[in-house]
């Protein structure tokens, strides 16, 4: 047993000997970060709000019957383009035809006795009262007002296109029973709904603090989530000055052309509008900016270290951030991008833009 107790002294000794060998020797160091610095720069910035949006069709209708008849014939469905003043469908109302008929008949009755009663007259004004023809006169204005108004009747059973579109609903088919269209059965008398896209526009809703920002020329950029790969630019054409009393947001629209229809109405849509610009201040792309809850810094290098300096940030674009206060023209700063850098850390500038 004697010489496994002298074995474990000598082995402590061993281990004891090694860890204070270690202990002495000093770690390696790491050699100093590379860096790349950037001048800031002085130019324009401007603002900008992401509000969510929606497309809507330029112009849109739902046609409807203002007679009640029967359906004879519709010539479109959905999807199909129409031109203007193009015959969407008609509807069959044997009551005004038969109407027509009538009226034309006593339209020329009418006439007929008024003729008479004037030759009668002219060749004996004594036996021919001209009260009486002045009543036959009017009973032909009678006649004349009845037959417009039957006529006006009958073209309403054809529907035609208020303007150039395309069908995006068709409601009814041949046979249906179509009833007249009233302040309370509009939706009944529904035919079909033309909707003009070649024209859009992106409706959006500015919250009561940006409002009285807005005006008509502001440049927007309509990011649709649908088509990530399109970039589309545009300018606010028209808002409605006054707030929504339940939401208090203000509608405002962007036009845009839209000749191949790839824009469609009730797409969803993210608007980044710009409502404030400033002309001339000191600028630095957003990765030379480090950004925290005790506010914004950006790192510079003296004798070969960084040194946090606390700057006073302003509008920021995206891309690049105002610098208020706490940085010179002349003093370049660190791009930060996703690296992490403290305070007196040794660094080596590799480039400078």
């Amino acid at each position: 047993m004697k010489w496994r107790h002298e074995f474990l002294i000598v082995t402590g000794t061993l281990l004891a000997a090694l860890c204070q060998s270690s202990a002495q020797s000093p770690a390696p160091s790491e050699p100093p970060a590379e860096v790349t610095l950037v001048r800031p720069s002085r130019g324009s910035i401007t603002r900008s709000v992401n509000l969510p949006a929606e497309l809507k069709a330029y112009q849109q209708a739902t046609l409807c019957a203002k007679v009640a008849g029967y359906l004879k014939t519709i010539n479109v469905d959905k999807g199909d383009s129409v031109k203007a003043g193009a015959l969407i469908a008609e509807i069959e109302v044997p009551e005004l035809t038969a109407d027509l008929a009538k009226s034309k008949a006593e339209l020329s009755v009418a006439e007929l006795d008024f003729k008479r009663l004037s030759e009668s007259q002219t060749k004996a004004p004594d036996l021919v009262v001209p009260l009486t023809v002045d009543n036959a006169e009017a009973k032909v204005e009678v006649a004349k007002a009845n037959l417009e108004r039957t006529e006006t009747l009958l073209s309403f059973a054809k529907i035609t296109a208020p303007f150039a579109g395309t069908i995006t609903r068709r409601m009814v088919d041949p046979g249906a029973f179509i009833p007249a269209a009233t302040s309370g059965n509009a939706q009944g008398a529904a035919i079909v709904t033309i909707a003009d896209f070649t024209k859009i526009r992106v409706q959006t809703a500015v919250p009561e603090a940006e409002a009285p920002l807005i005006k008509v020329g502001q440049p927007a950029k309509i990011a649709i989530e649908s088509l990530p790969e399109k970039k589309i630019e545009g300018k606010i054409t028209r808002f409605s000055y006054a707030l929504d009393e339940a939401t208090k947001t203000m509608l405002a629209e962007i036009e845009l052309d839209n000749p191949k229809l790839e824009l469609r109405p009730g797409m969803y849509a993210m608007a980044r509008v710009g409502v404030e610009q400033k002309q001339d201040v000191l600028l630095l792309p957003n990765d030379a900016v480090l950004t925290e809850k005790s506010g914004s810094s950006v790192f510079q290098v003296i004798d070969g270290k960084t040194k946090k300096t606390k700057v006073q940030t302003g509008f920021n674009d995206g891309t690049k951030t105002e610098i208020v206060s706490g940085l010179q023209p002349d003093q370049p700063v660190v791009i930060i991008g996703k690296k992490t850098f403290v305070d007196a850390q040794p660094v080596k500038v590799v480039e400078t833009k």
